[in-house]
């Protein structure tokens, strides 16, 4: 189960991609696109429309990460929902019928206590019989205790029989959940590369903010070269972030897959 709630916390921060960090950092406000347009105005013909085009392409990177975390984020959240749950499934394996079955245990024991505290008493009466040294109590005692050996014998393997049946239940079940147990932690290799992916992003979007402050920058002092090589950066490491994002998507369908099989299993 330890292995459960690493799954559950690796998760948990798988979901907390910092991309959202990014979107929320970089928005060409009307100065910024004011001074971009100053810049592109004192730029070259052939500069210029690389610029635009580059400007552009960049604003429609910055919607395809938006829509790949949304869909991360959704998916992510489906699969702890169901993780949760596949999770308390596997503590309630067949919990239903072993409460019935120990039910009968507890029932026979109590259907049967009277005739098996009557067969003990009677031979601890035997032996209490014997320092009196009375042969005619003693047989009588034997009497009741033989007459009583048949129906005895029958109480005991009901009990016994209905403590087997118990007994294959609960360990049937706890097998069951070992064998949940170890499908989850098939999913455990994906978590890490979840993070992976994740740390990768977060590495990605320190470079895309310097480089965005590096923009703001050049196009502040209307410097058409810094603003596109500023842009052409900015472009390609968007497209890093997406790459990634489509691979932790990617994975994050695995583990849905995964999870669907267990529960599968589980029905």
């Amino acid at each position: 189960m330890k292995n459960y709630i690493v799954l559950l916390t690796a998760l948990a921060l798988a979901s907390a991609l910092p991309t959202e960090v990014a979107a929320a950092s970089i928005e060409f406000t009307s100065t910024i696109q004011t001074s971009l347009d100053k810049t592109i105005a004192s730029a070259s013909q052939i500069q210029a429309r690389t610029i635009q085009s580059l400007h552009t392409e960049f604003l429609n990177l910055q919607k395809q990460d938006q829509n790949w975390e949304s869909k991360i984020d959704s998916l992510h959240s489906r699969n702890k929902d169901t993780a949760a749950a596949v999770n308390k499934q596997s503590k309630e394996i067949d919990d239903a019928k072993i409460a019935s079955l120990e039910a009968d245990v507890l029932q026979a024991r109590e259907r049967h206590k009277p005739l098996l505290s009557r067969y003990t008493a009677l031979n601890k009466q035997i032996e209490a019989a014997r320092s009196f040294k009375s042969r005619s109590l003693n047989a009588l005692l034997r009497i009741q205790t033989t007459a009583l050996k048949i129906p005895v014998g029958f109480a005991r393997a009901d009990i016994a029989a209905k403590v087997k049946i118990h007994k294959t239940a609960k360990d049937s079940a706890a097998q069951a959940a070992k064998k949940i147990r170890e499908r989850l932690d098939d999913i455990d290799p994906i978590n890490a590369q979840i993070k992976a992916k994740q740390g990768a992003i977060k590495a990605t979007q320190n470079s895309l903010s310097s480089t965005w402050s590096a923009f703001k920058q050049a196009a502040k002092k209307s410097d058409p070269t810094g603003v596109q090589n500023s842009l052409s950066s900015m472009v390609s490491l968007s497209r890093q972030i997406i790459e990634e994002e489509q691979k932790i998507f990617k994975l994050e369908s695995t583990v849905s897959e995964t999870l669907a099989a267990i529960q599968l299993q589980m029905n």
